[in-house]
């Protein structure tokens, strides 16, 4: 189906929509069947090997409503695992995971994953951090004031070091996601006293021109997704998902950020400018897309012993 000639169709209605939306596109189509095209890296360097991979991404119940053994709640969590096993993120920041009993259902399927940085609360709605054997992961004292609780921890691998929160800000309370945006400004003062490498990362519910605002304000700067103009982090198109990072960071390990999208009849993920998703099994997992962020790990960037 992806012809040339389809692929420009569907791209002329696509600009058209971002022109009459003015927002993001979605996402559009392209020719190549290989997933190898979408993924460049330096030469002889793999996605892992010598770099540390970080992931972000609201899962909305991991996954959504898939928390009994029924053949539906399997399948989703069976490709919500092959997923982080194709990506092999050394960390991921969950949004949206319920309570106790998910993270642990989380830490029994994804064998990978065997530290973790979770509070659980009353909200149903918390954030987690979850690391591979070879990061060092400490769990780190939580900011209050935010309707989905914050998780922060001190992570290292290698080289980098760097203290992360995880965030979901409001989305229906307009006037308390403001609010949220205010106290971010102190939480990142507190986490460069840990550390000069801070990562805040997660579902902001905040895009364009407002998130940028938002980073300049709490003195960190935003990862933009290279050649993925137009790509939403949900299904519907909106870019609320971000990695917000120190000037050091981004002055010494940080590379890139991508969102990642998947093929309609393909479950190998892409991480591309512009794809069809694989539609019908992501959007039942959740209404986001995971986005990743890869860090340099040069004994040159150590901060911490």
């Amino acid at each position: 189906m992806n012809t040339r000639g389809s692929t420009n169709t569907w791209l002329t209605l696509l600009i058209l929509a971002a022109i009459a939306g003015g927002g993001y596109a979605g996402y559009a189509l392209l020719d190549s069947e290989d997933p190898t095209d979408y993924i460049i890296l330096p030469e002889g360097e793999s996605l892992t090997e010598t770099t540390l991979v970080i992931a972000t991404w609201n899962v909305r119940g991991y996954p959504e409503k898939a928390g009994d053994d029924s053949e539906e709640a399997v399948a989703r969590r069976t490709w919500f695992t092959d997923q982080l096993t194709r990506l092999a993120p050394h960390v991921i920041c969950i949004q949206e995971i319920a309570n106790q009993e998910r993270v642990n259902t989380f830490t029994a399927n994804e064998a990978a994953y065997v530290k973790v940085a979770f509070t659980d609360s009353s909200d149903g709605q918390d954030n987690a951090i979850f690391c591979t054997e070879t990061v060092e992961l400490n769990d780190k004292p939580d900011p209050e004031g935010f309707q989905h609780p914050i998780q922060v921890a001190f992570i290292a691998h290698g080289g980098f070091d760097a203290v992360i929160a995880t965030v979901h800000l409001s989305w229906t309370d307009v006037e308390k996601r403001e609010q949220e945006k205010q106290l971010l400004k102190d939480v990142v003062a507190t986490l460069l006293q840990i550390d000069p490498d801070v990562i805040i990362a997660g579902d902001f519910n905040t895009q364009g021109q407002d998130i940028l605002d938002l980073a300049n304000e709490i003195g960190l700067i935003v990862m933009i997704p290279e050649d993925q103009e137009g790509v939403g982090t949900t299904h519907a198109g909106n870019r609320y998902d971000h990695f917000l990072i120190s000037p050091d960071l981004a002055n010494e390990e940080a590379i890139e950020c991508k969102i990642v999208t998947f093929r309609i009849n393909d479950k190998v993920p892409i991480i591309t400018g512009g794809s069809r998703m694989n539609v019908d099994m992501a959007k039942k997992v959740s209404d986001h897309l995971p986005v990743i962020a890869r860090f340099r790990v040069n004994e040159e960037f150590k901060d911490r012993e």
